[in-house]
């Protein structure tokens, strides 16, 4: 720097005399090689009062013998032994694979090693407590032992000598600067520059750091990146570059497209480029109120995801087996979901406070979970404030027509449902009872409703009055039924005839509504020729009871895998042509008859049994440990398992364990398997009866 100032000074000086000269000589001719010609000078004598310039000083990493990565995993290491020598080597730092641990993977020119974790040099202080440390991109002098873990070479302990941080380039002319509301609004793949306050910070499997909900006074947005989310923290006013996208999981966008979920609002591939690494609170003035319910009944076609809501709410810890999951429901203690974790729920510990309390919540739906028989928001809590809500303060009048009336009646109804409406409402949660609902019809020609009963009587629109009333005050909300009498085709096959059809055939059909699938959204459908399994969506599902008499249309379908020759015989993507209700038992004249459990063991996988339900005696065998719980249905020797995702879709056989009991059971393979696994319709008791599987209706 003093070198450039003072040639500098020389020029200046040296044009400022050329300008005092009434004319200037000529220049010299310049040499063959463009350098300017000089006359030779004489040596200027050195001043001994001046001092020397410093030569640049050298590197102060060349001090370290370091090795090359490549020379670190080809060092002569045993499976399983660590070297007690220490070793230096100076690499980039490719990913931080564990924030917490500082676990990474780092680069030379030669290849590429993993960094079980790390420390400030001294090894004192963690990686995630180092004030100063690299990230993805710098370049690191590190000291660490070496080890051979199965086979693959590692740096053990990392001890972080020293580290330059990579220079950010970034060319404003690249982004465009915009508020978090534009950038929602931004198309894909445009490039943003904005600037917000870190709000929340969201974890992978094992606590890694995956990303972060980003905030400023107009909007929030979700800013997917481990590296960022790692050195970052809530508080921080933050500037980034980044790329817009919206986001679904590979296996899930023809679900979703199904429902018209457009996918995750987020940015991605963000340059950190600036951070004042302060504690903001984060801005809530632009953020709506909206109660539990009504962000889950936003329609996944709108675009609310990564938005943030300021709702009260009750949060619910409920441990699982190896997991936690934490509810966030609405005052009815019911209608809610749980938060959306990636590490078992470890990510929400700090709910653990709030457990079993009404608190202000500030919530984001961060995506949506798309099946193929529904696409429903999934919550991230954001904060959490314990206000000491106030249960008198609830207009309960309001809370039960809302929360119990209206959500009684559907928009249209093809024949008469009987619908039993409630008349009285409880709550142990809000500390009230003895609140009354009450009904009243525009139309009785069309519906009527006598006591507690609503029929339907002909075709047409009516608008039924739910009214609640407690304390005196009353509250009233109008719902429009629609009535659509006689709607039932007349053209339609029996079960039998879909069993028989061609796969992909567009079929209408005619049964009962039967017991409930398990692990997967629908029932069967049964009636004197044969037994279907139902794959139908959640909302029809909530429109139909065990006895409906129905008219479906559906895809006769064939669930394989990787086009497996043997799979689960099916109705696809059911709708519901017309309802004629009633309370109908279904027949059982297509059943198989009885069958043992070792024969039920035994079916040959080359023949298609999944339409076959046989009824069985068997006892109710449970294994339940700390990590795992399993059902089966076993005749002391042979046990057959039952087809599910988890123990609790089967809790109400539960109660059964350790009992001899008669089964009605249908075989099952869902998944291709080289054996029938099974599900269970209902438990008979000795009178006949039957406790009928229930899961999806309820």
């Amino acid at each position: 720097m003093k070198k450039t100032l003072a040639l500098i000074l020389a020029l200046v000086m040296l044009v400022g005399a050329f300008a005092g000269c009434a004319s200037a000589p000529e220049t010299p001719a310049a040499s063959p090689d463009n350098t300017p010609e000089t006359p030779d000078t004489p040596d200027t004598p050195k001043n001994p009062d001046e001092p020397e310039t410093p030569a640049d000083p050298a590197d102060p990493w060349e001090k370290y013998e370091v090795k090359t990565v490549a020379e670190l995993k080809d060092l002569p290491v045993a499976v399983g032994v660590t070297t007690t020598e220490e070793y230096y080597v100076i690499a980039e730092v490719e990913a931080v694979t564990n924030a917490t641990y500082g676990a990474m993977t780092v680069k030379d020119a030669t290849g590429s090693i993993g960094v079980y974790n790390s420390k400030n040099a001294d090894g004192t202080v963690g990686y995630a407590e180092m004030t100063e440390k690299p990230y993805k991109g710098d370049t690191v002098l590190m000291k660490g032992t070496i080890q051979n873990y199965n086979g693959t070479m590692e740096i053990k302990q990392g001890y972080i000598v020293d580290f330059r941080a990579k220079k950010v380039e970034v060319n404003d002319a690249d982004y465009t600067e915009m508020s978090l509301a534009d950038a929602r609004k931004a198309e894909t793949g445009k490039k943003v520059k904005v600037s917000g306050t870190v709000a929340a910070i969201t974890y992978a499997n094992g606590m890694i750091p995956a990303g972060i909900i980003l905030v400023d006074k107009t909007a929030s947005i979700y800013v997917y990146d481990g590296d960022l989310a790692g050195r970052v923290a809530v508080g921080n006013n933050i500037t980034i570059g980044a790329s817009k996208t919206y986001w679904i999981l590979d296996s899930e966008k023809s679900n979703a497209s199904k429902f018209g979920y457009t996918g995750c609002n987020q940015l991605e591939s963000p340059v950190l480029i600036s951070n004042d690494n302060g504690k903001t609170e984060f801005d809530k003035s632009w953020m709506q109120t909206k109660s539990v319910k009504e962000i889950l009944d936003t329609p996944v076609s709108e675009d609310i995801s990564t938005l943030i809501y300021k709702t009260t709410a009750l949060v619910k810890k409920v441990p699982g087996n190896g997991f936690v999951n934490y509810y966030i429901n609405d005052l009815d203690g019911e209608t809610g979901t749980y938060s959306y974790s990636q590490a078992s729920g470890k990510d929400f510990a700090w709910l653990d406070a709030f457990d079993g309390k009404i608190c202000t919540v500030y919530v984001t739906a961060l995506n949506a979970k798309s099946t193929q028989s529904d696409c429903f928001w999934r919550f991230l809590p954001v904060a959490v404030i314990d206000e000491g809500f106030d249960v008198t303060t609830v207009n309960v009048a309001e809370h039960i027509v809302k929360y119990t009336g209206v959500g009684q009646f559907q928009p249209e109804y093809t024949g008469d449902p009987a619908l039993e409406l409630a008349t009285s409402v409880k709550s142990d949660l809000l500390k009230f009872e003895g609140a009354t609902l009450s009904y009243k019809s525009s139309d009785e020609s069309i519906v009527k409703i006598e006591g507690n009963v609503m029929h339907c009587l002909k075709s047409g629109e009516a608008k039924i009055t739910v009214t609640g009333t407690y304390n005196g005050k009353t509250y009233s909300q109008d719902v429009t039924v629609s009535v659509k009498m006689g709607a039932t085709t007349d053209s339609y096959s029996t079960v039998a005839d879909v069993i028989a059809a061609n796969i992909g055939d567009a079929v209408t059909v005619k049964g009962i509504v039967g017991p409930s699938l398990v692990n997967k959204t629908g029932f069967y459908l049964i009636d004197d020729s044969g037994v279907i399994a139902v794959e139908t969506t959640a909302d029809v599902m909530a429109t139909l009871k065990i006895g409906h008499e129905v008219v479906l249309k559906a895809n006769r379908g064939f669930n394989n895998k990787d086009g497996a020759a043997n799979g689960q015989t099916c109705l696809k993507d059911a709708t519901v042509a017309a309802n004629n209700y009633g309370n109908h038992a279904y027949s059982t004249k297509a059943f198989k008859g009885e069958i043992t459990v070792k024969d039920f063991y035994d079916l040959p996988i080359e023949t298609d049994y999944t339409t076959s339900v046989y009824t069985m005696k068997a006892k109710v065998k449970l294994e339940e440990t700390k990590f795992y719980t399993n059902i089966y249905l076993s005749d002391g020797t042979t046990d057959v398992r039952l087809y599910c995702s988890g123990i609790n879709q089967y809790s109400w056989l539960k109660a059964f364990a350790g009992q001899d009991v008669i089964v009605e059971i249908a075989a099952c393979n869902w998944n291709s398997k080289n054996y029938y696994t099974g599900c269970v319709l209902s438990v008979i008791n000795a009178d006949g009866t039957k406790t009928m599987n229930m899961l999806n209706f309820q």
